[in-house]
């Protein structure tokens, strides 16, 4: 029901690109992750509990359809009712999302109008036992503000039951519903910078982080013939996942006087422009995510309402790693294109 590209597939198509692709051909792969808790840079804020979980199935010209899902959710600690799950399957493309409704405290109540805030997520991984199956998400939209505002991830954890029931029992435009367990974790994003490497800190210096911007796009990686070269990055910019975009991130196609290629663009509030080139070499953090790296701004424009800024980190990455994969070599191969996603969190600093 949720799923990811498996690597395995991704395999067949590099393999059959002799008969299957052109010059000029993408292949999307989904970013690929090991992880069952997000990246550095994302907090542990509320865990839950899923009361009187039901998944729905509707009989279909012989086959159970699954028509979504629901349960009520109950604080892991206090059991106190905190809100309500839902799983979504969309009308035209069938995927699956996953929608929190979490009930605001009086303070943020008070201060959104709001008795509840809410976030959408998608599932990014996926672990499967004989008994359980465990999912990773990422927000990607919220509704109204107070609880949910910066929820960044959501964890689902040990989900047990809610199979569909066995074929022979389906019969023509039945409904049935099917129990589920389930907890959750939900993780904000930080409001500071994750503990780094010494070879980014010890370059930081004194120097203070004032802005973040939580990225996602895609790098495109062109086969040559004899290996992968990166052909293009670009990113959208938000606040935290699923916020709204207030940015972009691109490589320029041409250095500025001083060498910088990689462009932030902010557009609202205060929009500015900040440029710049790598200052450390890429740290890897992880098997499943981009190099850490700190770029020193060669040139900017627009208000910089914190104090000239100085640098940009790249921090909590995920995906945008280049295939490990070789397609053959043979001549039609050239120029096969795979597009990688990604995300990140990306600090300027001034000094």
């Amino acid at each position: 029901m949720w799923s990811l590209i498996s690597s395995s597939f991704i395999a067949l198509l590099l393999l059959q690109c002799i008969v299957t692709t052109s010059f000029g051909t993408t292949v999307v792969v989904a970013a690929s992750t090991t992880l069952q808790t997000p990246p550095p840079g994302n907090t542990l804020s509320m865990t839950c509990t899923a009361q009187n979980g039901q998944r729905m199935y509707k009989c279909l010209e012989g086959k159970w359809v699954y028509q979504g899902g629901e349960s009520k959710l109950l604080d892991a600690q206090t059991y106190a009712n905190v809100g309500v799950y839902r799983e979504m399957v969309h009308p035209v493309t069938k995927t699956i999302s996953g929608w929190w409704e979490i009930v605001n405290d009086s303070g943020d109540d008070a201060e959104s109008g709001y008795q509840y805030s809410t976030v959408t997520g998608k599932v990014i991984d996926t672990v499967t036992t004989q008994t359980s199956t465990s999912l990773l998400c990422v927000a990607t939209q919220h509704g109204n503000m107070g609880a949910t505002t910066r929820i960044s991830y959501i964890a689902m954890l040990g989900a047990k039951g809610g199979a569909a029931p066995p074929q022979s029992l389906c019969k023509q435009d039945e409904v049935v519903e099917v129990p589920f367990t389930a907890g959750f974790a939900f993780y904000t994003q930080d409001t500071s910078p994750p503990t780094l490497p010494t070879p980014i800190s010890a370059k930081l210096g004194s120097s203070q982080a004032v802005e973040s911007f939580y990225a996602q796009g895609a790098v495109r990686y062109s086969w040559t013939g004899t290996s992968w070269t990166t052909k293009s990055v670009t990113a959208q910019l938000s606040t935290v996942p699923g916020g709204p975009v207030v940015g972009k991130f691109s490589v320029l196609p041409k250095p500025d006087r001083y060498g910088g290629r990689l462009n932030w663009l902010v557009f609202n509030p205060n929009g500015f422009s900040v440029t710049g080139r790598g200052y450390t070499a890429p740290v890897l953090m992880s098997d499943y995510g981009l190099g850490w790296q700190l770029v020193q701004i060669t040139s900017s424009s627009g208000p910089a309402l914190e104090g000239p800024y100085r640098y940009v980190l790249m921090t909590s990455t995920l995906g945008g790693l280049q295939p490990v994969i070789k397609p053959t070599t043979e001549e039609k191969c050239e120029g096969l294109v795979i597009t990688s996603t990604f995300s990140c969190v990306f600090w300027i600093y001034t000094t």
